[in-house]
């Protein structure tokens, strides 16, 4: 990471603009104002106007005005992404108010979290869950899944192969269960492969909490703790592995509650950008 931060910082950036561009890339794509001083641990001031007149004079960012005159900035430019070794991410493509809002909240999540190792890439998670994990291909989500904006994280990097897994769910404003119930459902074989992981479900308001754990409780209950027996270090599940000689479920249900402010989810498109660079978003400054 130390070496993709420096490569940011040839472009003119300082080394804190740097990181947080890092964090962008790597988990949103997009951010607001409040976000870059809480990364540099600002409440206000010069710093970030400097900062986001530097990325728009640059052409690496635009600016897209939500409801209400909530201003949100999209680090789109596809020179950006190709330093970073990948041009093709998904963040780069403007997205709806719903996804806006989820991707905002990702990265809220990771700046007050930074002590979390996460799995940025479709790449590293494929490589740590097969190859590290040992878990069956059949068994990881598609493509579709991991590139979604739902962090995924190691709790203790230094061991890898026994360490408690963190996923997140972020709920940026349902007014049903059916996505959750969705990504319950596209996660379970990958949850009970691992055995020990632990969902932390984050959103605005607690209005959802009691039932997404209760539908969680339902599918994955932990064993009684008489029953329980720890994951041990040599233990390396494999394609052959019957279900019975699989760790036992062993889970972890949390609720996060954000107070922040995030712009709000309305049926009408975002309202236009008015900066551009080679590669940007497929249309600006209209509905897609």
């Amino acid at each position: 990471m130390t070496s993709l931060i420096s490569t940011l910082q040839s472009l003119g950036y300082t080394e804190r603009e740097a990181a947080f561009l890092y964090l962008v890339t790597s988990h949103s794509g997009y951010f607001i104002r409040r976000q870059f001083n809480y990364a540099i641990n600002r409440r206000k001031g010069f710093l970030a106007q400097r900062f986001l007149d530097k990325a728009h004079d640059a052409g690496h960012v635009e600016t897209i005005v939500h409801g209400h005159g909530f201003h949100v900035y999209h680090l789109f430019a596809k020179p950006i992404y190709r330093l970073l070794g990948n041009p093709d991410s998904q963040n780069r493509r403007r997205k709806g108010h719903g996804m806006v809002r989820a991707r905002l909240m990702a990265l809220d999540y990771v700046l007050e979290n930074e002590d979390d190792h996460y799995l940025e890439s479709d790449e590293a998670r494929i490589h740590f869950f097969h190859e590290v994990r040992r878990i069956p291909m059949d068994r990881i989500p598609g493509a579709a899944l991991f590139s979604g904006v739902f962090p995924i994280a190691i709790e203790d990097k230094e061991s890898p192969a026994t360490s408690l897994v963190r996923f997140v769910f972020l709920d940026e404003g349902l007014l049903s269960m059916r996505k959750y119930g969705r990504f319950l459902t596209e996660m379970a074989p990958l949850w009970r492969e691992l055995g020990t992981f632990e969902l932390v479900y984050v959103a605005c308001s607690n209005g959802n909490f009691a039932a997404a754990e209760r539908e969680f409780r339902r599918q994955f209950s932990p064993i009684v703790p008489a029953q329980q027996r720890a994951l041990r270090p040599d233990w390396h599940p494999d394609a052959s592995t019957s279900r019975q000689h699989r760790p036992p479920l062993n889970t972890w249900f949390t609720t996060v509650l954000f107070e922040h402010s995030y712009p709000p989810i309305q049926r009408s498109e975002m309202r236009g950008s008015v900066h551009e660079s080679e590669g940007g978003s497929d249309q600006l400054g209209g509905s897609r």
